[in-house]
This record gives C-alpha cells, sequence and structure tokens, in this order.
C-alpha cells in the first residue's frame, strides 16, 4: 500500500518544496536578525493570480530600495510558476492566499556578507470565494500607542511588522475588528493589514503615500476602479474630525478586497459604494479567469 504524500505544510524554498517542519534556517538568517527582507501577500483565485501585475512592480521596487539582488531569473513569471508550484501541490490552487517572503542571503552583522536574495513561499487556504463583502461592518478604533514613522521605507512591506504587531493585539484586547494607526502629526493613515478609504458628500478620500501609509496593491486597483467608473476621489491626509465626519468607511487590501467599517466609537457608517466597488471589483477581475 502506497502511503500518501503529507502536502498539508509544503513550502517553496528557493525553488525546492519542502517541509515547514524541516530545519530550514540557521540563526544568523537575516530576516529573523534584522528584519532584513520583504513580503508580499497574494490572492491566488481559480489557478490565477489576479493583481499580479500590480504585485510584481512593487515588489522589484522594494528589493531596489532595500538594495536586494534578484537572481536575473526571478521575473513575473518566475514567481507566478513558483507559487502555482506549491499551490498545485497543496491542492489550493482555487482559492488560497500565498505569501512570498523575499530576504537577504545570511552572513554579516549590520553590513551583509551579500546582497543575494532567497524566497520562500507559503499557501494557506481562504473560505470566502472571490471578494466577499462583509455584511456586519467592521468596529474599529484607533491604535496611536507607537506613530509610524514616515520615510521612504513605510511604502513596503518589510519584515519589520511591530508596529502591525502591537496594534494586533491592541485589537485583540478591545474586541475589534480592525485599528486605525497614525503617523508622526497624528493623521490617520491605514489599518492593521489595510488601506483606509472614506466617503464625504460623494466624494472618496484616502491618504497619500507621502503620509506613510503602504503602497497596497489594491488601493491602487480601486483608485483605478473609481477612474474607470467615474467617481471623484482625492488623495489628501485625514485627520480624526473628517473620519468622524465622514458619511462612509471602508478597508482595502490584496487578499480580502473591499471590507466595510460600520462603526468607529459613536460613528455609525453607511454602506453603499463599498458595495459598489465590491461588485464592479468581482466583475472586473473574476471574469477574466
Amino acid at each position: 500500500m502506497t502511503q500518501k504524500k503529507d502536502t498539508e505544510n509544503l513550502i517553496n524554498y528557493n525553488g525546492t518544496l519542502t517541509s515547514a517542519n524541516a530545519p530550514v534556517f540557521a540563526v544568523d538568517n537575516r530576516a529573523f536578525r534584522y528584519g532584513d527582507g520583504l513580503f508580499e501577500s497574494i490572492r491566488i483565485i481559480n489557478g490565477a493570480m489576479p493583481l499580479f501585475h500590480y504585485h510584481y512592480p512593487r515588489l522589484v521596487h522594494a528589493c531596489e530600495m532595500l538594495k536586494l539582488q534578484l537572481d536575473k531569473k526571478f521575473n513575473a513569471t518566475y514567481f507566478k510558476t513558483q507559487i502555482l508550484k506549491v499551490a498545485k501541490a497543496k491542492g489550493l490552487e482555487e482559492n488560497s492566499r500565498a505569501r512570498l517572503s523575499i530576504f537577504r542571503t545570511a552572513g554579516g552583522y549590520y553590513l551583509p556578507k551579500s546582497s543575494k536574495a532567497e524566497y520562500i513561499i507559503e499557501i494557506r487556504p481562504l473560505t470566502e470565494q472571490g471578494f466577499e463583502l462583509n455584511h456586519r461592518g467592521f468596529k474599529i478604533d484607533l491604535y496611536a500607542e507607537v506613530e509610524k514613522p514616515v520615510s521612504k521605507l513605510s511604502s513596503f512591506k518589510t519584515c519589520n511588522a511591530l508596529i502591525y504587531v502591537l496594534a494586533a493585539l491592541h485589537r485583540k484586547e478591545q474586541g475589534l475588528d480592525d485599528c486605525m494607526l497614525v503617523n508622526w502629526k497624528s493623521r490617520i493613515i491605514e489599518s492593521i493589514d489595510s488601506n483606509i478609504f472614506i466617503v464625504k458628500n460623494g466624494i472618496v478620500h484616502t491618504p497619500p503615500l507621502a503620509e506613510g501609509c503602504v503602497a497596497g496593491v489594491m488601493r491602487d486597483y480601486v483608485l483605478h476602479l473609481l477612474e474607470k467608473l467615474n467617481i471623484e476621489f482625492i488623495e489628501s491626509p485625514l485627520s480624526l474630525e473628517e473620519v468622524f465626519t465622514a458619511d462612509e468607511m471602508f478597508l482595502t487590501n490584496a487578499i480580502h478586497g473591499v471590507k466595510w467599517v460600520g462603526e468607529y466609537k459613536s460613528k455609525k457608517y453607511d454602506l453603499k459604494l463599498a458595495a459598489t466597488l465590491s461588485e464592479a471589483m468581482n466583475k472586473d477581475l473574476l471574469n477574466k479567469w
């Protein structure tokens, strides 16, 4: 009798499928020691990655900023192939999320011995079919104990994510669905894992990247979709007062699409444009694959 191969814990490490339970890193791994790396969270639907043409340029830009040297073969087609290789091996190519982590090869102290890039791909299943809009509005609040610094690194998803870890702990302690983060000017910039949009008098507002928010893949796509739908939008700093006086608020990220925020403290928000965008997004992205 042939023993069934266990694929549940498979990962892709530099092109080789291996068990996540097997030793992979030495103690001098630079992502562990210094947060010396970055990552992309990528949605897989029906064997395709509908937003990969947004993910890959951001990944390349981030590697250039961090002075990570990508192998010449690490083009968009290569990474798509490697992601789907592990997704198919796990039977998760129809509906899942991939995490592509890229980090500098081990060695050195603050000064690396090499800037060659390595990678790991992890795949996790999802229950949501497509980009499902939540029917119960998120309950959110402010996390302002640590302000997010504004720099050239602010817009990238690096391996240094302590502020998001602390905000997530606060979310759990307070029984919330998410938390808004602030920059050094105490202005709203993003949530734990999403970009923030508000709607006021029919106009959509979202913080510009100069405020310190992540350059979200779904953020870019939603701005494109708003333009396509002839919906007016403005990239402008968001104060707490503007959040409190908004008619609607929603969050966006590459895994879940659009999520409606129902309340912030005593403030209640409508569900209108978020529903329109979610429907348009699913038609635009999913009908192509």
